[in-house]
């Protein structure tokens, strides 16, 4: 990481159905593409694919895009996408953008 750029990370949970990501730190377009990548890599690996926000401390439209792209792209592939762990602060963008329900409570 260099100075000046948000931290965030991905972390897989392999071998596991359903498999987790865990995204922790700035998910902005800095990071969407990481979210992204890591995203697809896991959905070819799964039936199911968690996505854990728990860790998250901040998401623009950027990467608001992305989740919603994998929503859709699970529903096309036939798998599974869930969100668990949103924090009020990242839910609450959710909100404001009309994706709450993208969030499981």
């Amino acid at each position: 990481m260099t100075a000046g750029t948000p931290y965030f990370e991905v972390h897989l949970s392999e071998g596991s159905d359903p498999l987790t990501l865990a995204a922790t730190g700035e998910l902005d377009a800095a990071s969407a593409a990481t979210l992204g990548d890591a995203l697809a890599q896991a959905r070819e690996q799964a039936g199911t694919v968690v996505l854990d926000l728990a860790g998250l401390t901040f998401i623009d439209s950027s990467g608001l895009r992305v989740v919603a792209a994998e929503h859709v792209a699970a529903g096309e592939s036939g798998s599974a996408f869930r969100i668990v762990g949103a924090t009020d602060r990242v839910r609450r963008i959710f909100e404001m953008t009309g994706l709450e329900s993208l969030i499981e409570p």
